[in-house]
């Protein structure tokens, strides 16, 4: 385990399974192999995983928390972060605020929380362009998730606590605002899907949870 205390610190990790903390202050955390934890506690940061399935935590400031190659788990928390999956099956976690999701390539899952989240299944391309089987969530807290990369043949919406019963009910909480297809699911919650329609949805699109 390495611990930075407070302060900006940088911190390295070796080729096994390493525990990274940065504590207060701006602190940089890298991995390298293995499997490692990397956590910041406040002041925000960048961390980086490395190879190996990682898991990257942020605080209530600005995070950038990236997972490069293997199944990685970034939890941005509070503040307006920046997550970036890279190779692998990755899940990634937004909390609140503004955030920027990136899966890159596999089938990644993201549910970005409460606020603004912006979403890109592949890395940061405009429709189509998504890169393996994406779920993208909708809890209902007050949200908006927007999903710029939208494949239709690829992704798929979980609706966790949206009351909806069927398609029908998306289609029916549905409008067209522009390139972007929006699912209303209350007053404060909804997904945006950009280059898609009515027409272009499907019910395999959408997995409803309850």
């Amino acid at each position: 385990m390495a611990y930075g205390g407070q302060g900006n610190d940088s911190i390295y990790g070796g080729q096994s399974a390493d525990i990274l903390i940065g504590d207060q202050g701006v602190d940089l955390l890298e991995g390298n192999a293995g499997n490692d934890y990397l956590y910041m506690p406040s002041g925000g940061g960048t961390a980086y995983g490395g190879d190996g399935n990682d898991v990257a935590v942020g605080s209530n400031a600005y995070d950038v928390l990236i997972g490069d190659a293997g199944d990685d788990t970034a939890y941005g928390y509070e503040g307006n972060d920046y997550l970036y999956g890279g190779a692998g099956n990755d899940v990634m976690y937004g909390g609140d605020g503004t955030d920027v999701l990136l899966g890159g390539a596999g089938n990644d899952y993201f549910d970005g929380g409460a606020g603004v989240n912006y979403y890109f299944g592949g890395n940061g391309g405009g429709p189509g362009t998504g890169v393996g089987n994406d779920t993208f969530v909708v809890t209902d807290v007050p949200g908006v998730q927007v999903v710029q990369d939208w494949t239709p043949g690829l992704d798929v919406v979980q609706l966790n606590g949206s009351g909806f019963a069927s398609f029908a009910d998306v289609l029916s909480h549905s409008y067209q605002n522009g390139a972007y297809f929006v699912v209303q699911i209350d007053a404060d919650t909804a997904i945006w899907l950009n280059g898609a329609t009515a027409a272009t949805v499907t019910a395999a699109n959408f997995n409803i949870v309850s």
